[in-house]
């Protein structure tokens, strides 16, 4: 028999037909449908069986299969893909790499704990309580929440993904603790901690014990709540030195983020810039900021690591000044910054120099934030760092790049 002759039906009942495409088939409700090859004529009246009564009933018995494999798919393969997409997604920069490894941590602890082969859509409400009591005691509120959203994040993936036919019964035991739990947290170590911001003598002392990118660094934190990554990233074209307005999305979230620069802190970027060495990477070499290494004070490695010059600088300097405290960081100057800018009472302009998102409906009508609002937050707090008693008057005496200049009787005082 030739490859193209059609074969004839085993036996005059037998209900399919020879299509030319090589397949036993049956038209259903107008559509022709195949149940497998002529050479196998037992094994497609098996499959014709088995899945004419979802033909019938209008269910694609391809998708039923779908469906009956996604009630039996293992915690591991669920995690693997999951992880493969947001791969995808970091390599798009859709997401960071500092955000992929956190996920990546996440699945490991899940997989560690259900172990790979259990199945993801059988876990019930007990098994994530379990989960949940797994956790270390060293964890505090906020971080428990932040662990317990992203294993929901994964499963409510999984499931919009059709990968697991629902989203699973987390239960009671499995939600992130109530924001009254972790404000009393919070303020129960900040009673055995004290405050996290800084005072302005003691910025002031950290500053004249640092120098070249740390000393640049520290002025960016206050000047306007710059963060350790914030300072890794800096480029010479993010800040126009000449008029010192620094325009650039927050990375983190892409909200818009613009705020004045201080004299003294554009003079303080400079001279670091010019006592940068070479870059190691060619891409790094319009970076403000440089380790003596030529390495970026603050990046995140391929696979997922964290290098943070900026913590581990700042840590030893707090320590030399002794300044340091636990929980009290790099970032507790962009605490300082919210707290102390906040005394302005113009929270829009602060949000837009902090780079906060403005989810109020008066955002959705404000058309613009003047300019001027941000120079008079940004002076503000840079009169609240440098202020002291003017030695004729005894008065408010402010800073002008290295002099000191009173308000009341014009004396300027360059004493350290």
């Amino acid at each position: 028999m030739s490859p193209t002759a059609k074969p004839a039906k085993p036996y005059n009942d037998f209900p399919l037909f020879a299509h030319p495409n090589g397949q036993w088939s049956k038209k259903i409700k107008g559509k022709p449908w195949y149940f497998g090859v002529w050479g196998d004529a037992d094994k497609a009246l098996n499959r014709y069986l088995d899945e004419r009564d979802d033909i019938q009933a209008g269910r694609d018995p391809g998708r039923q299969e779908a469906v009956r494999e996604t009630t039996t798919i293992a915690v591991a393969d669920m995690l693997n893909l999951y992880l493969a997409e947001l791969d995808k997604r970091c390599r798009g920069g859709d997401i960071t790499q500092n955000h992929f490894a956190s996920c990546q941590r996440t699945c490991k602890a899940i997989v560690a704990y259900f172990g790979r082969r259990v199945c993801a859509a059988g876990l019930k409400a007990s098994d994530f309580a379990a989960l949940r009591h797994s956790f270390p005691t060293t964890w505090g509120p906020a971080k428990v929440g932040v662990e317990i959203q992203r294993v929901r994040t994964i499963f409510k993936w999984a499931a919009e993904s059709e990968i697991i036919p629902a989203l699973p019964n987390f239960g009671p035991g499995f939600r992130k603790p109530e924001k009254r739990i972790v404000r009393t947290n919070r303020q129960k170590r900040q009673a055995v901690q004290g405050p996290l911001s800084f005072t302005a003598t003691e910025i002031k002392t950290l500053l004249a014990n640092s120098d070249g990118w740390m000393k640049a660094a520290i002025l960016m934190g206050i000047n306007a709540g710059y963060g350790n990554a914030d300072c890794g990233r800096l480029r010479e074209n993010n800040i126009s030195f000449d008029s010192g307005w620094y325009d650039l999305p927050r990375r983190k979230t892409g909200i818009e983020r613009r705020f004045y620069v201080w004299l003294e802190t554009r003079n303080t970027i400079r001279e670091a810039m010019r006592q940068r060495p070479i870059a190691r990477d060619d891409r790094n070499d319009t970076l403000c900021f440089l380790t003596s290494a030529g390495c970026p004070v603050w990046w995140e490695t391929p696979a997922g690591n964290t290098i943070n010059n900026v913590a581990r600088s700042f840590f030893k300097l707090c320590k030399k000044c002794k300044l340091y405290k636990p929980g009290r960081n790099f970032y507790s100057l962009r605490r300082t910054f919210e707290t102390v800018a906040g005394a302005t009472s113009d929270q829009p302009a602060v949000d837009l120099m902090m780079g906060h998102a403005d989810d109020t409906m008066a955002a959705v009508y404000r058309q613009g934030i003047d300019d001027q609002r941000l120079i008079d937050v940004a002076e503000y707090v840079r009169r609240w760092l440098w202020t002291r008693k003017c030695d004729a008057c005894g008065r408010t005496q402010f800073s002008v790049t290295d002099n000191w200049k009173c308000d009341s009787c014009g004396m300027i005082d360059a004493r350290d």
